[in-house]
């Protein structure tokens, strides 16, 4: 966690000690968006939403965890079967943006459950555009085009009305 500024981790473990977790867990959540491949800060945000006695939310912070306590276990559970045990929808809650030679470089256990091998799996594909992907940006760029026929008829009408 070199990169991460030690004054931010200060002020989180200030907040953890306060018991103010919430304070901390917001801090945690803008950490690991600006830096995705800290997988420490996620291990601290289970570690919080645990404390909070919401297992499978931890468990989804711990499910990218190599070694696994019981109770690290049980949550990414949890938090599997808050998913429906559906890999594609597992990966979509992670929301890793990190580098996929991070989850490579984990090299979890052999004993993980067929759906996390699935989610490790989906983890280190290539993302594809997806359909809906593809209409929201064709939806945008025609209310740009349309907008801005509007607006010349507008004015042309305006010029000769």
């Amino acid at each position: 966690m070199e990169k991460v500024p030690n004054k931010t981790l200060s002020k989180i473990e200030e907040d953890i000690k306060k018991n103010d977790l919430g304070k901390a867990r917001d801090r945690l959540h803008g950490l690991i968006a600006t830096y995705p491949d800290e997988i420490e800060l996620r291990r601290k945000l289970g570690d919080i939403y645990y404390a909070l006695k919401y297992p499978s939310m931890a468990g989804r912070y711990w499910y990218l965890e190599k070694n696994k306590t019981p109770d690290m276990q049980h949550a990414c559970i949890e938090f599997e079967k808050s998913m429906g045990h559906d890999p594609f929808q597992i990966v979509r809650a992670l929301k890793f943006k990190g580098d996929k030679e991070i989850v490579k470089d984990l090299k979890f256990s052999e004993n993980l459950s067929p759906v996390h091998k699935k989610v490790t799996e989906k983890l280190l594909e290539e993302p594809e555009d997806s359909l809906f992907d593809k209409l929201l940006v064709v939806g945008c760029l025609s209310v740009l085009v349309g907008t801005i026929v509007f607006a010349v008829i507008g004015v042309y009408s305006l010029w000769n009305g």
